[in-house]
């Protein structure tokens, strides 16, 4: 940290990250922080993180919680005791900019032990430094009460404070409590609200992450004339390949084997991939397939990049990784962001077929239904199968039909046939 202290800045977490609020300060300003311990909660579009102090030293504060702030900007500064070293710190004189809190160690301790937030407190002390005795004038004064009174007061669910004693030296007695008690009861409670009464919230603009869905999606619908085709594939040996695999203790998700058939199917029709943006159409050099996760949150879509090169056990721990992360609100701004196609998987509900909506900036998306047992005829018999449906959606003002539907036959071969997506490692 050395004598000139040290800058806690809006960290920058990804190659497109600008902004971020400052959700929450877990130190007091003036409190005493010890390095790694959790310093603030910082929220970006999709995901909520904890960062740790990169230092120990008295922390200075200087953004509230609750604003939104571009990164790399100071948010706090961790130093000594002294203005004179905070403000070297920071680069500006005392009050420019920030408030400096200068007050002896003996009232910072004080202040720690009583929970007093030293933001607020006029200094007695040399050139307006808080002393001991500031403190101690804003510590709450004790509640005086008899043994009785507190006891009746904490059966009842009263509050001492709200109180005026009539004992010795203004101690509240029972019957004290027993008067406010009696007051209580003679006020008539508060209308109830409606029972059904809904919660309202302002429009144009939903808040966090459900407001940048909302608008995502509004968009994609309102500007892109979107297509869908829906197809049968039989499952049957997919199942069958993921139950082998679990008897030989690697377990590997549906998902996996659709992200590495999408992508093997995407190698060979690159249209689907194109991107119409405001700068003009991009043609992607990577395959880099999102998966859609469904949080506490609202839906978020982590990206497993270069998947068309990843194995089939690469995928499934990239999966586990980062849907844990999606769900813990802990992904990385990079991690949601840069996909060329989007998988979204709802068999695990009993949904057997739908019609997802495109991700933006990209042309398509494959919706999954549940893989179930049907009765199919095949050379002229009945017999049971797995099936499952599967749906794209496309932009048709990139894609027709043709290309499309050859695509989709594509990604059905290759679940049919999923042991050429099996690489052992």
């Amino acid at each position: 940290m050395g004598e000139s202290g040290y800058q806690v800045v809006m960290p920058k977490l990804g190659l497109i990250m600008t902004e971020a609020r400052l959700v929450e300060w877990h130190v007091a300003e003036g409190a005493w922080v010890e390095k790694g311990a959790p310093l603030f909660t910082l929220e970006t579009e999709k995901s909520t993180l904890d960062i740790e102090a990169p230092a120990s030293g008295y922390v200075h504060l200087l953004v509230a919680a609750g604003e939104t702030v571009p990164v790399q900007t100071v948010i706090a500064v961790i130093g000594e005791a002294t203005s004179q070293r905070i403000s070297e710190a920071t680069g500006r004189p005392e009050g420019e900019g920030m408030r400096v809190m200068r007050a002896t160690p003996k009232a910072r301790r004080l202040a720690r032990e009583q929970g007093i937030a030293l933001v607020g407190l006029s200094g007695t002390g040399l050139r307006g430094m808080i002393v001991a005795a500031d403190v101690a004038r804003a510590t709450p004064a004790p509640i005086k009460a008899t043994p009785v009174a507190r006891q009746l007061a904490a059966a009842e669910g009263v509050d001492l404070s709200g109180i005026a004693g009539t004992g010795p030296r203004g101690q509240i007695t029972r019957a004290d409590v027993e008067r406010a008690l009696a007051e209580r009861r003679a006020t008539p409670p508060p209308p109830a609200p409606p029972s059904a009464s809904p919660t309202v919230t302002p429009l144009p603009r939903l808040p966090g992450l459900r407001g940048v869905i909302a608008e995502r999606l509004a968009a994609a619908w309102r500007d892109r004339p979107q297509a869908t085709l829906f197809a049968e594939a039989d499952a049957t040996a997919l199942v069958s390949a993921r139950s082998q695999l679990a008897a030989e203790g690697v377990r590997v998700s549906y998902n996996a084997f659709f992200v590495l058939a999408a992508a093997r199917a995407l190698q060979d029709f690159p249209a689907l991939q194109a991107q119409w943006t405001a700068e003009g159409l991009i043609h992607p050099p990577e395959i880099n397939i999102g998966v859609a996760v469904d949080t506490d949150r609202g839906l978020l879509v982590p990206v497993v990049r270069q998947a068309d090169r990843r194995s089939l056990l690469a995928v499934e721990r990239e999966l586990q990784t980062l849907a844990q992360r999606a769900r813990a609100g802990q992904s990385l701004p990079d991690e949601l962001t840069g996909g060329t196609f989007t998988i979204t998987n709802l068999g695990g509900y009993g949904i057997d077929s739908f019609m997802a909506v495109i991700n933006p900036p990209e042309t398509a998306i494959l919706a999954i239904g549940r893989i179930a047992p049907q009765a199919v005829v095949i050379n002229g018999q009945i017999t049971v199968r797995e099936r499952v449906t599967l749906s794209l959606s496309f932009d048709h003002r990139l894609v027709d039909g043709g290309p499309a539907a050859r695509c989709l036959q594509r990604l059905i071969q290759l679940v049919e046939r999923p042991w050429g997506l099996v690489v052992r490692e």
